[in-house]
């Protein structure tokens, strides 16, 4: 294991970060123009600058936030004679003078602790006081965000994604074989190197456990609930237990290979994925993993699905076709709109708008809630999209240089062709910039005014749109793969076609309405994969542990 003092890294880092002057980091001069301002710039661990970075994921670490010791100006109550606030209209919040967090290192380089960040905060507030400045003290917490990195060397890096500060560095698996693509969540850390599993303790960079797979891994890993989901090369997808030992692993066989890394919905733990057999595959890691749903698509979905929250999915097909879809138990498709430009890109969902990026270079923006175009024209020469905050998107063009686009208009600020990112660290997440230059330096861009970082929230489903306020696939429109025309109850309601009578659903789904929707002929509630009486029903082959 390869560790290094905060201290320590923090100078060597700050020695290396002058040997960088690359154009493809963003000057002062451009920052000045853009409004933003740099948080910081740091030098990855790898061996050979951006290319060897295998890969680099940002995680939100909810149970960890962290916490500050603020001093904000007392709000200053309105004398006699003095107008005070309409009724309906918020005070001004009172403006925050200094913040010391907890977590700050001390002369001893460990943590100063909420009592200490409270005695130095109490002695600014006498020095202010001495001024003829009132304050006080004020508290407040924001989740911990974490940068992961990965080298070909097995270097596995975790720094704070706010300040750059390193946090530890291990060294992980065997640098002759590949490693794919990191897996994350608010405990551990997942490595495939080769067709090993390496899972790590994401507060110490402690590796706890270390697993043979069974098969080979196309892609990397993605950690939902309790399970490391792993798509292997062939047809299926794995589960291994994170930390679990008397869990056993699983395998799902599912018609065609993945594509691309599932994705996992917020503040859910269920994924999806696409497959090279035009099938979108909905699957809910909670307690025993199954497969929800599976949608037949209007061609090959390679891109990763977009998500937001109420467990909603966004993708577009090779045929050009773009989804909405609702990952619950029915699979119901929310809206679907045809487009004559083929997607292979993985969309990007902001508020209330989805953008996708056609194979041409052409960017659509579309609403969250019905599909509409939100533009009166796409924007062109699009490449990669980074990041979204300030009512700006940050990209890169299909020539290699950064644009930044007007979210609510779609109309182009400005484009810096000399500003060439060589590794693309996208941010969906929170209102940071991050930009990798090719010696490996990544820097952090944020609004001036925008000292803590704020989340990206999508809006919540629409009452119409919650699966208890309609039945599944019911008058879907023609244009959906599943078709859906009649009544609730006519055949073609239920997306895998199990009308009323038992034969129609082609997973043998006979029993009441209302039952499982991917078959499983008995009570509902059965195993979704069905198997009736007889065990060979099981169209996908029963579990292969």
């Amino acid at each position: 294991m390869i560790r290094s003092t905060a201290l320590g890294f923090i100078l060597i880092a700050s020695g290396m970060a002058s040997i960088s002057h690359a154009s493809d980091l963003m000057t002062p001069d451009i920052m000045r123009q853009l409004g933003l301002t740099q948080s910081w710039a740091r030098p990855i661990p790898v061996p050979a600058g951006a290319q060897t970075i295998a890969d680099q994921q940002l995680h939100v670490h909810e149970e960890d936030p962290r916490e500050y010791v603020e001093l904000v100006e007392k709000v200053k109550v309105p004398a006699a004679g003095e107008a005070a606030p309409a009724e309906g209209q918020e005070a001004p919040a009172p403006k925050v003078i200094a913040r010391i967090a907890a977590d700050r290192l001390g002369m001893d380089g460990q943590p100063i602790g909420r009592k200490e960040a409270e005695r130095l905060a109490s002695n600014e507030i006498r020095r202010l006081k001495r001024r003829g400045i009132d304050a006080e003290l004020n508290y407040r917490t924001v989740p911990r965000i974490n940068l992961y990195s990965i080298s070909t060397d097995g270097t596995l890096d975790c720094r704070d994604a706010e300040t750059g500060e390193p946090i530890w560095m291990v060294g992980v698996g065997d640098r002759r074989l590949p490693y794919g693509a990191l897996g994350t969540s608010e405990k551990f850390i997942t490595v495939i190197n080769g067709s090993n599993l390496y899972t790590v303790e994401s507060a110490t960079g402690e590796v706890i456990e270390d697993v043979d797979l069974i098969g080979a891994p196309s892609l990397g890993a993605i950690n939902s609930g309790r399970y490391a989901m792993v798509p292997m090369i062939g047809s299926g997808v794995a589960g291994y237990p994170l930390a679990e030992p008397d869990r056993m692993p699983f395998k799902e066989i599912v018609v065609g290979e993945a594509l691309a890394l599932p994705t996992k919905a917020p503040k859910s733990t269920r994924i999806a994925w696409g497959t090279d057999r035009s099938f979108v595959y909905v699957m809910e890691m909670q307690g025993k993993p199954t497969v929800m749903f599976r949608l037949k698509t209007d061609g090959i979905v390679s891109g990763r699905i977009a998500t937001a929250t109420g467990n909603r999915f966004f993708f577009g097909s090779e045929n050009g076709q773009v989804y909405a879809l609702l990952g619950t138990r029915t699979g119901r498709v929310l809206w679907t709109i045809p487009f004559g430009e083929p997607f292979y890109n993985e969309p990007v969902v902001i508020g209330e708008q989805v953008l996708i990026r056609s194979s041409y270079g052409t960017l659509y923006s579309l609403d969250i809630n019905n599909g509409a175009l939100t533009w009166q024209k796409p924007v062109s020469n699009a490449n990669e999209m980074i990041a979204a905050f300030g009512g700006k998107l940050y990209m890169t063009t299909l020539s290699g240089g950064l644009s930044v686009i007007e979210l609510e208009t779609g109309n182009r600020i400005a484009t810096y062709n000399h500003i060439r990112p060589t590794k693309l660290l996208v941010n969906r997440i929170t209102n940071r910039l991050y930009l990798v230059s090719d010696s490996g330096e990544v820097q952090c861009l944020r609004d001036e005014a925008a000292e803590l970082p704020t989340f990206n929230v999508q809006p919540k489903l629409r009452a119409a749109e919650e699966p208890a306020a309609a039945a599944p696939a019911q008058n879907q429109p023609s244009n959906d793969p599943f078709g859906g025309g009649g009544g609730a109850g006519a055949a073609g309601n239920d997306p895998f076609g199990g009308g009323g009578g038992g034969g129609n659903d082609p997973f043998g789904g006979g029993g009441a309405a209302g039952a499982d929707p991917v078959g499983g002929g008995g009570a509902a509630g059965a195993d979704p994969f069905g198997g009736g009486g007889d065990a060979g029903a099981d169209p996908f082959g029963g579990n292969p542990f």
